[in-house]
Parts: C-alpha cells; structure tokens; sequence
C-alpha cells in the first residue's frame, strides 16, 4: 500500500481521535471555569437585608424607642428592627471606647491591657473611676478621664487621621480633641457601628496585629463553652432625649461565624407612667433603671437570632 493511501486510511480515525481528545479538554477547562465561577459566586454572595419590625416588641413594652441592627456572618444577612433608625446618626459616646483603646496601642500610649493611668484624685458621680486604672479596667468602668487623657496624649492630628483611615461614623474628630465623642461632633449611625466592628473583627482595619489581639483581650465581656461576647455599653446625655448604646458582636465557639451587632434606645421614661406629680428622674436615676435594659433586650434578641446562648 502505497504512503499516501495509508495516510488517507488513518485520517479518519486521527480526526476521531483528536476531536476525541479535544471535546474532552474543553470539557475539563469548562468544568474547572465553572468551578472557579461557583466558588467565586459563593465568596461573594450578596448579602440579604431584611427589616424585622417585631424586634421592636422590647422597646415598645419599655414605652420607648429602638434600633436592633444584626449582621448575621454566617447567613450573610442584615436583619434591623426599623430602617429609618437603623440610618440615623447619634453621638456614639461610651461606644467610642472601642475605637480609642485601639488608638491607645497603636500610638503607643497604651502597652497592653495592664497599662496604668494614675487616678488624678478628683472626685467624680462614679466610684469605680475614684482609682487608679488600667486600660482593661477604663473599659470595664467606661472611666472617661482615661479616655480623655488617652486623647490628650494622642493630640488632636493622630486622632482626626485614625477616625478618617477607619472611617469611624462621620469621622469628625472635634471641635474639642479630648470630648468630641461626647459632647463634639462625631455622630456614628447603627449600621455604621456595625460595619466598623466587622472590620475590626475580620482584620480589615489598619493595625497591627499585636493591637488586635490585646484589644480583644480588652473586649471580651462575656466567655461560654458555645460562645464568646464582645460589646461595650454606651449613655449620650447631651441631648433632649438622652440615648444608650449597646454594641458587639459575638462568635461561635466551632468556628461557625459571628453576629455583629448594634442597639441604640431613647433613655426616657413616658411621663403617664410617673405618679401624678412626682418628678421626672434625673440622669443617674434613669441609669439605674434603664442602663440595664441595654443590654438585656440585645440579648434576647441575639438569643431569639440564634447568634447567643
């Protein structure tokens, strides 16, 4: 048989084989770009919001007003008791504390959780800040000279560029460098709290690693075999209607992704509730009988989400 006809006799079946071997290719690089897609799709899954007015149930048995915002990691969804709230600005006050014990590592103030701020001797409404602090204690007692001395060392430029680069609420770092979360400027909405915790507690803010770590050790309030809890109480009594902070997030024991959280409530008592002719509580009144309340409904609301034991 001559060269040519073998050749004619085998091109049949070379071209069964390579479109054989071509289709199985294609194949295998549409499944591996399907897969690639997939696992693309799922990393960056959108995440779902809902508004879920019944977790207004608490506030309205208290006779006054409240956001609950939830951002469920694992679920990947928003959940907020009212939207209009959820989106409206507050001074963050106590809150605040989250963001300045973290500038305190980072600007060096601070060393870690044990480091000493020496008690001034001045007498204030709170005995547990009449003392020496450290900068775990100043957080647990929400001791405002130490965070306002925290601030004066830091100075008015290192605060503004650590609010702006973290992009903390409104990140208004004034007009006074040492009370502006008090009574300044700064204004930070639910959801912002929400977004600002998550980015501390996924690595996503610009500090160093040995920062997170003492500060998580600063945050922790509550451990169980299930779970963890990091949150801080917050009171604004600058306003006519005087306001209270709750704010966190908790993490699953196993590894299953954590609940980030934020609850702002009206710290009044409705007046028809009030014997007639007694007077409207003062400040430290409303503490002891709404301070509470704070953290009591953002805890069974987190229960009830299935976010806490």
């Amino acid at each position: 048989m001559s060269f040519p006809a073998v050749v004619r006799r085998a091109l049949p079946a070379l071209a069964t084989s390579a479109v054989s071997a071509a289709l199985t290719a294609c194949t295998a690089l549409a499944t591996l770009s399907l897969a690639l897609y997939c696992g693309t799709a799922s990393a960056g899954a959108a995440e779902q919001f809902r508004i879920a007015p019944e977790l207004d149930q608490g506030f309205r048995a208290l006779g006054t007003h409240g956001v609950f915002v939830l951002y469920d990691e694992q679920a990947q969804r928003w959940t907020v008791s009212d939207a209009r709230r959820a989106y409206q600005a507050f001074r963050p006050a106590s809150t605040y504390k989250i963001p300045n014990t973290l500038i305190a590592l980072e600007a060096g103030v601070a060393q870690d959780e044990t480091q000493v701020f020496k008690w001034d001797g001045q007498k204030r409404w709170n005995e547990d800040w009449n003392q020496d602090q450290t900068l775990q204690t100043a957080f647990h007692f929400s001791a405002v000279w130490v965070h306002q001395e925290i601030a004066r060392k830091v100075g008015a430029e290192g605060l503004q560029s650590r609010l702006w680069a973290w992009r903390y609420g409104n990140a208004v770092a004034g007009p006074r460098h040492d009370s502006y979360w008090l009574d300044g400027d700064l204004r930070i909405t639910a959801v912002q709290q929400v977004e600002f915790l998550r980015r501390f507690a996924e690595h996503r803010l610009p500090i160093s690693e040995r920062t997170e770590t003492v500060a998580r050790r600063v945050f922790l309030r509550e451990e169980t075999p299930g779970w963890r809890l990091f949150a801080k109480t917050g009171w604004d009594g600058s306003g006519p209607v005087e306001l209270g902070w709750f704010v966190g997030w908790t993490e699953r024991r196993n590894g299953a992704g954590r609940c980030v959280f934020a609850l702002n409530m009206d710290m009044q008592v409705d007046p028809k509730s009030l014997p007639a002719g007694s007077k409207p509580p003062s400040q430290h009144e409303l503490i002891r009988q709404l301070g509470p309340h704070r953290e009591r409904l953002a805890r069974q609301t987190l229960q009830a989400q299935g976010c806490l034991d």
